[in-house]
């Protein structure tokens, strides 16, 4: 075997060692705090090299994946490389992860309530059964993302890119879509009862007799104000 890395394989071990992890010096000395001393949600949002002792939320802070390695864990703070994280099943309600590198990231069945996660990235994530609930997504990247059975209820998508999403069967009652890109979007069997749309974006964007349109209809009943 070949005992030097192949080229090829030089990105992807790179971009895992940059992902943003649980411990780090202190900018002043030096210091290495442990993970539970900055945990989710009472830890630092300036990264994982301080510590303030918070006994409030912040939203951010050391999680440890249960999905993987007992050792793997993520530091949850604006941000954040998150890219190619696995966080299946997580628990991140509340999270401040605005701006955040999340593309690729497997979240299915994670849980992302009334969390910021304003202008990230999240194109080609697998959010499958995700519960976005009340979310700030506006200006974020969700290209290509799997949204299939997501509850996105009530969550700020506003100036979102969501084409060539699959949103199957997602629920995105009075969710905030003003001048968002739902273009070639699957909205089949998803429900945007109460969704705001106006100045949204979609061309060929795909329904179903299931879905529910902004007013209640389903489409392609008369009289239906689904975007189009």
């Amino acid at each position: 075997m070949n005992r030097f890395t192949p080229v090829k394989l030089l990105p992807l071990i790179l971009s895992t060692l940059l992902l943003t992890s649980c411990s780090g010096p202190d900018s002043s000395g030096g210091v290495e705090f442990s993970k539970t001393e900055n945990a989710f949600p009472y830890g630092d949002c300036r990264g994982s090299g301080y510590q303030t002792h918070s006994t409030e939320e912040t939203g951010c802070g050391c999680f440890v994946s249960q999905n993987a390695n007992l050792e793997t864990s993520y530091y949850i703070m604006p941000h954040a490389n998150l890219i190619g994280a696995n966080l299946n099943n997580a628990h991140l309600d509340g999270s401040a992860i605005s701006a955040a590198k999340l593309d690729g990231a497997s979240l299915i069945k994670a849980s992302f309530v009334k969390s910021n996660l304003a202008g990230s990235d999240l194109s080609s994530a697998n959010l499958t059964e995700a519960d976005l609930s009340n979310a700030l997504l506006a200006g974020s990247q969700l290209i290509k993302t799997t949204l299939i059975s997501a509850d996105l209820s009530w969550a700020n998508l506003q100036n979102s890119d969501l084409s060539n999403a699959l949103a199957n069967d997602a629920t995105l009652i009075n969710a905030n879509l003003l001048d968002a890109d739902i273009s070639w979007t699957n909205l089949s069997g998803a429900n945007l009862t109460g969704a705001k749309t106006q100045g949204v974006t979609a061309v060929n964007t795909i329904y179903s007799t299931s879905t529910l349109c902004p007013n209640g209809l389903s489409w392609p009943t008369s009289g239906n104000d689904c975007p189009f």
